[in-house]
């Protein structure tokens, strides 16, 4: 420590006696100066300690990224240890399926995500990326999303091409979308390829719709036919059918050999365009959902499909059935019918057709019976139903808003001790798709290493 004492180190107010800013032999400028060279010589000290702390600052972010170095590869060799690690390709494969996005009925399946499986499997690391990529089932059900603006971007038609090789020769589930009439020309040489493996379709069908193209490459394989009927102005329902189906695409469903399920949603059948599809497909169907407004169009497709084990009926009047003529209708049995479901579009039923059809209809062999809608329940015609059919019915489903009272229900299960009945609120029957814009991120160059 230097010595910076001097006589005038006691003095707080200077001594003006003293001439020229002498003391003794010493001025005090030469004071001045000797503690400035003082400082200087600290200043330096401090600044070669600063320099030896960054060095040592410098010498502990390399320590420590060594440290995380070494941490990394502990975790990374601890994980080739571990039960994950180790689970043979078949198990990870098949663990991979529980990861897919649930699909809605009647498809509605979801745009390609890196969010969610299976391309966000390809993301965790390389050996999940190779097993995804090898597991040909996780790459089956794609949804082709094309909006009249820009059908088809090479961004977008890279990612379905990615896609759909990745499915290999699997059976394929595609669901096709558009807000304007298809351009066959541009989709049906992207589908051709692939046209063999394509065992279910949900196409949704504007309005305007003219031509069915695509049913011509598909006649072969084809198993399920899903048809959503939009009209692009109103967001509703098409109450007639007649108005949107035209006979070409009449006689290429009827065409489709392999077909055994067909749903088209949101229009109406009626007894006359029923007869206008050939005899042949009804009597090849076995699971079938369209809507109708009256029992007897419902009991003439019962005659034309006597395979068929589900039906779904959408009911789809919307109109008060006072002062609508009522025919009386010839009793019919459908012995191989297993499952029924009667969902309003618009939350309400007709009482009277409900009863029609109870009092005409006798099911056998049914098993499962829902019903959704606001009717005045007809409890009497519903349980000589029951009585009449005698059938081994094991569930009944019954929508908050079916009018039934806990009496009425104890006296079905009466009939059918084993009854499971089940009052739960059932969600509105609606299809339109919604938030159908793909997040492209399939890689643009990538080598899938098939």
């Amino acid at each position: 420590m230097p010595d910076l004492e001097t006589s005038y180190s006691q003095t707080c107010v200077p001594n003006m006696n003293h001439s020229g800013g002498q003391l003794g032999d010493r001025t005090i400028d030469a004071i001045i100066t000797e503690h400035k060279e003082q400082l200087d010589a600290v200043l330096n000290e401090f600044s070669d300690l600063e320099a030896v702390m960054d060095d040592i600052r410098n010498i502990r972010k390399k320590i420590v990224k060594k440290k995380k170095h070494i941490i990394k590869s502990i975790n990374l060799h601890k994980n080739f240890v571990s039960t994950l690690w180790r689970l043979p390709t078949e198990v990870l494969s098949q663990i991979f399926h529980y990861c897919l996005p649930e699909i809605g009925e009647f498809q509605h399946l979801k745009p390609p995500s890196v969010l969610e499986a299976p391309m966000l499997l390809t993301s965790v690391c390389r050996r999940w990326r190779e097993v995804a990529i090898a597991t040909p089932t996780l790459w089956c059900e794609l949804l082709v999303a094309i909006d009249c603006k820009d059908q088809w971007r090479k961004r977008r038609i890279f990612c379905y091409k990615s896609w759909l090789k990745r499915s290999r020769g699997c059976p394929l589930s595609l669901e096709l979308f558009t807000d304007s009439p298809y351009n066959w020309s541009k989709i049906l040489p992207f589908l051709r390829p692939h046209a063999n493996r394509i065992s279910s379709l949900c196409i949704h069908m504007p309005f305007e719709e003219e031509k069915f193209d695509i049913i011509d490459i598909l006649s072969p394989t084809l198993q399920e036919l899903i048809i959503v009927t939009l009209n692009p102005t109103l967001d509703e329902p098409i109450f007639d059918i007649d108005t949107f189906m035209t006979n070409s695409q009449v006689q290429g469903i009827s065409q489709l050999s392999a077909l055994h399920s067909l749903h088209v949603l949101d229009s109406s059948f009626y007894v006359r365009l029923l007869s206008s599809f050939d005899p042949a497909l009804w009597a090849r169907l076995t699971n079938i959902t369209l809507g109708a407004d009256d029992p007897d169009t419902v009991l003439h497709l019962f005659r034309l499909a006597p395979n068929l084990s589900s039906f779904h009926m959408l009911y789809m009047l919307d109109e008060p059935d006072d002062g609508i003529p009522s025919f009386e209708l010839k009793p019919f049995t459908h012995t191989k019918l297993q499952s029924l479901r009667i969902t309003s579009n618009h939350g309400r039923l007709s009482t009277r057709e409900l009863s029609k059809l109870f009092d005409t209809l006798s099911l056998p062999n049914l098993r499962v019976f829902q019903v959704n809608g606001e009717p005045l329940w007809p409890h009497a015609q519903f349980k000589a139903f029951l009585t009449r059919s005698k059938c081994p019915l094991e569930t009944l489903f019954l929508g908050t808003k079916v009018g039934t009272r806990h009496k009425q229900r104890a006296e079905y299960v009466a009939l059918i001790p084993s009854l499971e009945i089940l009052v739960a609120p059932i969600e509105e029957t609606r299809y339109f798709a919604e938030n159908l814009d793909p997040l492209l991120d399939m890689p643009q160059t990538g080598d899938d290493s098939d």
